[in-house]
């Protein structure tokens, strides 16, 4: 078969690894369309998709409702400067603080925008109340908060790559529920950077006592209490933001990834009068809260809602995570299960890329991190019997490795 261009599979293989960068590792599979759970390749393979562009579509691939907003409003209007108001990013922003704890709103692209943009608030906030001196961003080893530089600094520094260096200064890694490190840190500190559940780092959450507690330190120290919900938000935890689940409140928090259902977006909510410090001239984006993507988003919040899809993500996270757990039982292959809602990852004795590969023979479409957790990011609709195959797969598939 031939795709929607007349060329073979290969063939776009082959003008790809031609012509982009070499920066990722690829499986041979062209994909052409995609509806709900399901993506089809230029072969005719209709694949279950459990990676949802990582975490990102979380309403399924090409819902009703978000392609209606998209056409809607290129018929309108796609794009005005940020010298303007629009009509629809005024709507958007005003119905994300009214679903949170938070009473401002920065647009841009992306997570890593959305991380840099965090990162430059809380150290001009405390510049402007405390002068220099107390710039440090407090984050975690095994963290990811994206791969421009400042982003990329606050990562864990495995992903740091000596050939990019020198790295922005004011940068310190702690690890995951160390309060004596963290106490340590904050009187130089400006920010403590968060993900409730670190995706790359492995599908590792974030102890619940821990969080409440740095976040009751950072409250005495006058230290930005950051969250990263780029992965965790918009549902997929079980609730719109997975700190709701841990009951906590962040000072700024970041969302990208899901808020549009797969068009680029970022944002950076933040609490109080945070964002004064932000003021005309210190930070912008071209093409931050144009009127697409916030038109795109803006349908992905109403059918999150109208859907009920944080509660069901609950309910078929605790499905997968159920039968992932009796997989562990059953193969020793199988070290460890984690996560929340459905952003879920199996721990492996050995390399998952294997059983990446051997669920895509199946028909089934799973990512691996941290070497040896295979993570599993449904959209927010899958179905039980989908949840049930790919469980009835995986176990068939071990059981063939170590037979």
């Amino acid at each position: 078969m031939r795709g929607v261009y007349g060329k073979s599979s290969q063939e776009y293989i082959d003008a790809a690894s031609g012509s982009l960068f070499p920066n990722y590792r690829q499986f041979p599979v062209v994909f052409t369309s995609g509806r709900g759970t399901r993506l089809r390749d230029t072969d005719g393979k209709e694949y279950i998709d459990f990676v949802a562009g990582i975490a990102t579509c979380n309403l399924g691939h090409c819902h009703p409702g978000v392609t209606r907003a998209i056409v809607n409003q290129v018929d309108r209007l796609v794009h005005v400067s940020n010298w303007y108001y629009s009509d629809v990013q005024a709507i958007l922003s005003e119905r994300l603080t009214s679903l949170t704890s938070m009473d401002r709103v920065f647009f841009c692209n992306s997570g890593a925008e959305a991380s840099e943009t965090a990162i430059k608030l809380a150290r001009k906030r405390s510049f402007d109340k405390y002068g220099a001196g107390r710039n440090l961003i407090i984050s975690f080893y095994g963290a990811f908060h994206g791969r421009t530089m400042k982003a990329l600094t606050a990562t864990d520094p495995k992903h740091h790559i000596e050939a990019f260096s020198p790295y922005p200064e004011g940068f310190v890694h702690i690890a995951p529920g160390d309060l004596e490190a963290l106490k340590g840190h904050l009187p130089k500190a400006s920010a403590l950077f968060i993900e409730p559940v670190q995706g790359e780092g492995g599908v590792i959450p974030m102890d619940r006592n821990f969080l409440q507690e740095a976040a009751n330190l950072c409250r005495e120290h006058d230290v930005l209490f950051m969250l990263d919900e780029v992965q965790t938000g918009m549902g997929r935890c079980g609730a719109l933001f997975a700190h709701q689940v841990f009951g906590i409140e962040p000072d700024v928090m970041t969302l990208a990834k899901g808020l549009a259902n797969g068009f680029p977006i970022g944002a950076v909510l933040a609490a109080g009068d945070l964002a004064a410090s932000l003021g005309p001239g210190t930070h912008g984006s071209t093409f931050g809260g144009n009127p697409l993507a916030c038109s795109a988003a803006l349908a992905t919040l109403n059918i999150l809602e109208a859907e009920d899809l944080p509660r069901k993500a609950a309910s078929a996270g605790d499905r997968l995570k159920a039968g992932l757990e009796k997989l562990r039982e059953k193969h020793s292959l199988v070290t460890a299960v984690r996560g929340l809602g459905l952003l879920l990852g199996m721990e492996l004795s050995e390399p998952a890329t294997p059983f990446v590969q051997a669920l895509m023979k199946r028909g089934f479409l799973v990512t691996t991190v941290a070497e040896r957790t295979l993570r599993f990011t449904p959209p927010l609709n899958v179905t039980e019997v989908e949840v049930d195959s790919i469980l009835t797969a995986l176990d068939e598939i071990f059981a063939e490795s170590t037979g």
